[in-house]
């Protein structure tokens, strides 16, 4: 029984398709030609083609009753209006561009957004001071080490800088993350502690 229903609903599409076939065959031109009068671009021309007969296949079941002449002169009719919406809303965009170009837009945040920005900015600075915290925590030696890295130098370079071998330089480099790692976790943790007693 299932099986009969889908036959059936598959028939309905089948003539329903077959319908608009004939619509195309019989206006598809004209609607054409009533399209490019007003459109310049073959491609506004062709997706407004494309609504018509869309619109057209929705209401097939009606036009299919009517004449020839009914059926071209709603499919005339629909293509005008779809071709006014079209040159309003360009219109409408073409006005919203110059009035952007003549006023910018001035961009606002949301009280959500500014709210997520000064949280954001607050964890930046407090990262930020964590980072002199540790930073001040170090020996010199740890410090000035970083300080070359962050700056770029390598290996070799800092052992130049430094007035060590590059092997010498690397393994002062790896002790100096070392201790900035522990020592930065340390402010972290304090840092939490001092928000969650506050």
């Amino acid at each position: 029984m299932e099986g009969n229903g889908k036959r059936v609903v598959a028939d309905e599409i089948h003539d329903r398709e077959k319908e608009l076939r004939s619509l195309i065959d019989a206006h598809g031109r004209i609607v054409r030609v009533v399209l490019a009068r007003s459109e310049c671009n073959r491609e506004d021309v062709d997706d407004l083609w494309a609504d018509v007969f869309l619109l057209a296949f929705r209401q097939v079941d009606e036009l299919s009753l009517l004449s020839d002449g009914y059926q071209r002169g709603w499919l005339i009719r629909t293509a005008g209006y779809l071709t006014a919406n079209h040159g309003r809303r360009r219109a409408s965009w073409r006005r919203m561009l110059d009035r952007l170009l003549r006023e910018p837009l001035v961009l606002t945040s949301t009280p959500e957004e500014t709210a997520l920005e000064m949280e954001q900015r607050t964890k930046e600075d407090q990262v930020s001071l964590d980072v002199r915290t540790t930073l001040s925590r170090l020996r010199a030696v740890d410090r000035q080490v970083l300080v070359l890295d962050a700056l770029g130098h390598d290996g070799p370079s800092i052992g130049q800088q430094l007035d060590i071998s590059a092997g010498a330089a690397r393994k002062r480099l790896m002790v100096a993350r070392i201790a900035f790692r522990e020592q930065f976790q340390a402010a972290a943790d304090e840092t939490e502690r001092a928000r969650t007693q506050s």
